[in-house]
């Protein structure tokens, strides 16, 4: 049986964009339920000294399970056909981690979207263990992330 630690999350505020935006990015990928969780800010410096702000946050147990039902319920067929397909490399089966990007913009404006690039909210899910790939594929099915 395969078994969510947490869910954890990061998001990245560039000198040119506005703090609460890319929280409210964030926080619209969560369900109700798990709004009220706060979020930590780190200041970090970019290659050319710019300001970055990061953003973290982490759900656990059953808010961590919610929030993939609610993922599962947000993705479209073509994403989820997406993960399906990239799931292999999505999952490291060493850590029991699976590797998943949403685009930051499109949060913002209300959507729930796979990307593979940088302005992008990191989500990590912890499982306990190290489930195999095949037990993993069958978790993501039941919480509606995969057809």
């Amino acid at each position: 049986m395969v078994r969510v630690i947490r869910v954890e999350f990061s998001v990245h505020s560039h000198a040119t964009e506005d703090e609460h935006k890319v929280i409210q990015a964030l926080m619209s990928i969560l369900p109700e339920s798990a709004r009220d969780i706060g979020v930590k800010r780190e200041k970090l410096e970019g290659h050319y000294s710019n300001p970055i702000i990061r953003f973290t946050m982490t759900l656990e147990g059953s808010r961590a399970v919610e929030f993939l039902r609610r993922l599962g319920e947000k993705l479209d067929s073509y994403d989820k056909e997406l993960l399906g397909a990239t799931l292999e490399r999505r999952y490291d089966r060493k850590t029991g981690r699976l590797y998943l990007r949403l685009g930051k913009q499109e949060a913002y404006l209300g959507e729930i979207r796979l990307v593979d690039g940088d302005d992008v909210v990191r989500v990590v899910v912890v499982f306990q263990g190290t489930p195999k790939l095949s037990d993993i594929r069958k978790f993501l099915e039941e919480v509606g992330l995969l057809s």
